[in-house]
């Protein structure tokens, strides 16, 4: 009986797995949330792509914008990941953390850009211009560093 559980439960997984689909949407598509903080946030920049995934029963979707910035995006809409890879996250987006979370990073790291902002269930990870990865909590102490 075990045995039958176990293969039950393997094929289902491998059931999942194989309906992840990745498809082109109209930025139109993206929920009301997600279209208030692109505008929000990057006004006048151009929406180049997004990306609706499939993953079992749910979506997320990334909006890639023509400044470089890619955003990941919740099935909710919620944001979770904001990238400008060699970019500054504007100041809007470091407005929305704790504010101990920038003041460290100038304190600590001074002259480094934060070019990502993702969110963690921990709290927050950030990305510096000098390639580090910084983990917070979700008040804004700092855990230490990604490895």
């Amino acid at each position: 009986m075990k045995r039958i559980m176990f293969y039950t439960a393997l094929f289902v997984s491998i059931a999942f797995v194989a309906c992840d689909e990745e498809k082109m949407i109209r930025a139109s598509d993206l929920p009301a949330n997600s279209i208030a903080f692109i505008e929000t946030h990057f006004p006048d920049i151009e929406i180049t792509a997004v990306v609706e995934e499939t993953e079992g029963f749910g979506k997320d979707y990334t909006v890639y914008l023509a400044n470089g910035f890619d955003i990941d995006f919740t099935r909710s809409g919620d944001w979770d990941d904001v990238d400008g890879h060699l970019s500054a996250v504007p100041e809007s987006i470091l407005n929305l953390l704790p504010k101990n979370v920038p003041d460290y990073v100038i304190g600590v790291f001074p002259g480094c850009l934060i070019t990502e902002v993702n969110r963690e269930h921990y709290g927050y990870e950030i990305g510096l211009s000098n390639g580090m990865d910084l983990k917070f909590n979700s008040t804004g102490g700092f855990i230490g560093t990604d490895d």
